[in-house]
């Protein structure tokens, strides 16, 4: 009867304390948060002491200014036997519905869930650490944290608001165990881990621009195995669906991230001593990217990357121990979706479209820079265009020793209008660009020339004003100096020279065509013309835009017959003609004061008369008609040689109206 009385006083105990121990836990948790200035509200607490476990739902917590935290539901359920071992062992943790501000300011203060938290120095860190208290063992098991939400605010010395984050999180799923036991003397290392972990539907957004900074569908770590701390192995880590950096929509551009993809893999995964990361192999599937220079002439994420530059920088200390190394046996990235470069510094956007891209690295690593690694590159342009490209050497040396080959085929060069419409006062209306590159890079220095080849090149001018204030720059006609570049298969060749270093080359867009067109024109014409040079003229028949004039072709006075020098020369513009099968010659005939007096016989006694004497220089109607006969004759003798003995098509010989001009030569001048 004793035993029943004393069992039936322990159960009402029990209950008792069952009943009431939520209440008194309410209690302590109401005053302790009244105490650091939060309002604070709790729902139900469920507390099970036979089967270890307790379940808070509904708490909430909010300072004057309203930050603070709401809490939906935790629970989590221990071991009893464990705290006689001065263990704690947590077998399931679970929260739901979580909401937490967090503000950190310039200052030593710093605000999380509506609590102020004064950072300490590194003085108080290491004597607490060397506090010879007896430290607990704890372990955790299965955790799940759902619905998951933090905001940080970052404000600066001037009391600014410079970042203003918030974190949204989906789920959070670890199955394995995590266990820390710094009480057992005879473990070197108190870590140890092994498991799963899954985070779904991850959210950074960026409030001050009301953008994302990041999306992530999934990150599924699989099979986490850690000793200790001096060797950590993951055999699989799978990101799916991230996207970063989203841009600003404007009339060029719709919503769109700087970067994305739909997997990303790596495997077989070791950390060493917690500063030497070995990765087997990295796989990218389903890149994107969005590249666009605004008209400001920056990139879109620079403003991104400067509202982290304080965070970003690292000291020169840090840099110069190089602590931290990393291999990875090999990286691929394939990709059906576009590249895109967009820049809008131009009339019209300047856009780079790549597709179908492929690149591939092997042995990429920071610490054996001096080792040979390779990386090839493959990707298409436009309808029927594509590249590649292969390099292999000492490509992450700080001087690295690189040889290289690729080639270029079938791009569309209508994309380049933008550019040649800025910088050459053209549009493209069509060629094609080929090209075989082959390059060196000596300790970090290049010295290389790349081949173009340009295929069926169509440009139209803008305007006649602009095309002859460009040529007048240019010191050649755009146009016909092209002209003078075609093959007989309608192909203009250029050496580009690409030099200076590795990470800087000197290649100016503007100076590369001009230079490299310039140079072209003035070989074709010491080629195909020696000893008859080019000759710059600020008037022609043809607009000068259009056109380039050779030494004129000269006859004896009042004489219309070849001479040999004429065949001489008249053999090389036929050379040249066959040779540049897409170029027109003009011939213009002139007669000039010498063929007057030999054929009228009325010579001026002195030059000086010559000059002065405008009543001696004039002509009457019947010495016009003869001599623009003469200056007639003369381009029609040129022109019947060169389609009789030459074999020069008729329609690419063009005469103009002959002229009488008494100051000048007696000649037939060439138009290209």
């Amino acid at each position: 009867m004793k035993f029943i009385a004393s069992t039936l006083v322990l159960i009402i105990l029990l209950v008792m304390i069952k009943m009431a121990m939520p209440l008194v836990i309410k209690s302590i948790v109401t005053d302790w948060f009244e105490a650091q200035g939060l309002t604070t509200q709790i729902g139900e607490i469920e507390i099970s002491l036979l089967d270890a476990a307790v379940s808070i739902s509904n708490l909430s917590g909010k300072d004057q200014e309203g930050r603070g935290f709401v809490l939906g539901q935790m629970s989590l359920s221990w071991q009893w036997r464990a705290i006689l071992e001065r263990r704690i062992i947590i077998d399931d943790f679970e929260i739901q519905s979580l909401q937490l501000d967090a503000v950190l300011s310039e200052n030593r203060l710093t605000n999380i869930a509506g609590l102020n938290v004064t950072r300490v120095d590194n003085v108080a860190t290491q004597k607490m650490a060397e506090s010879p208290t007896r430290l607990w063992g704890i372990r955790f098991g299965n955790s799940k944290a759902l619905d998951v939400n933090v905001c940080i605010k970052h404000v600066n010395q001037s009391g600014q608001l410079s970042l203003d984050y918030c974190f949204q999180l989906e789920r959070l799923v670890w199955n394995g165990t995590v266990d820390y036991s710094a009480f057992d003397k005879k473990v070197s290392d108190p870590w140890a881990m092994e498991g799963s972990l899954e985070l779904g539907g991850l959210l950074i957004h960026n409030n001050l621009r009301n953008r994302p900074f990041l999306k992530i569908e999934t990150i599924a770590v699989n099979h986490i195995a850690i000793e200790s701390l001096s060797t950590i192995a993951i055999n699989a880590v799978r990101v799916e669906n991230l996207s970063i950096l989203q841009q600003q929509p404007n009339k060029f551009l719709s919503k769109a991230p700087v970067f994305s993809f739909e997997v990303l893999d790596f495997r077989t995964i070791q950390l060493i001593a917690l500063n030497d990361l070995r990765v087997g192999v990295i796989e990218l599937k389903a890149l994107s990217t969005y590249l666009r220079l605004t008209k400001e002439g920056w990139l879109d994420i620079d403003a991104w990357l400067k509202e982290h530059d304080g965070d970003m920088k690292v000291s020169s200390q840090q840099v110069t121990t190089g602590g931290f190394r990393f291999l990875v046996n090999e990286f691929i990235a394939t990709s059906n979706k576009d590249i895109i470069f967009l820049d809008e510094r131009y009339q019209s956007p300047f856009t780079v479209a790549l597709k179908d891209v492929k690149w591939v690295a092997k042995k990429i690593s920071n610490h054996a820079t001096q080792q040979d690694s390779s990386a090839s590159l493959v990707f298409a342009m436009g309808s029927h265009g594509y590249v590649e490209l292969e390099v292999s050497g000492a490509l992450l040396a700080n001087q690295p020793t690189i040889t290289g080959k690729g080639k270029i085929v079938g791009v569309d060069l209508k994309m380049m209008t933008p550019l040649t419409r800025k910088y050459l006062q053209h549009t493209i209306n069509s060629g094609q660009l080929d090209s075989d590159v082959k390059f060196n890079v000596e300790k970090g220095l290049v010295n290389s020339v790349v081949h173009f080849s340009v295929n069926q090149l169509v440009l139209t001018t803008l305007s006649a004003e602009e095309a002859k204030a460009f040529s007048s720059g240019f010191n050649f006609p755009l146009n016909t100096s092209l002209s003078l570049l075609r093959d007989r298969d309608n192909s203009i060749h250029l050496d580009v020279p690409v030099s200076g270093r590795f990470d800087s080359p000197t290649f100016d867009f503007e100076q590369a065509i001009v230079a490299a067109v310039s140079k072209a024109v003035v070989e074709a014409i010491i080629n195909y013309y020696t000893p008859y040079g080019l000759v710059f003229a600020a008037e022609s028949l043809v607009d000068l835009a259009n056109s380039l004039k050779l030494e004129p072709i000269l006859f004896n006075s009042a004489s219309v017959e070849l001479t040999s020098n004429h065949v001489e020369q008249l053999a090389v513009i036929s050379k040249l003609m066959a040779q540049r099968p897409s170029i027109h010659i003009t011939l213009c005939g002139i007669s000039n004061q010498q063929d007057k007096e030999k054929l009228f016989r009325k010579s001026l006694k002195s030059k000086f008369q010559q000059a002065h004497n405008e009543k001696v220089l004039s002509v009457t109607k019947k010495q016009l008609f003869l001599l623009n006969k003469i200056a007639k004759e003369r381009s029609v003798h040129i022109k019947k040689f060169l389609i009789k003995k030459k074999g020069v098509e008729a329609r690419r010989i063009v005469e103009c109206l002959p002229r009488y001009d008494p100051k000048g030569v007696a000649s037939v001048n060439v138009t290209i």
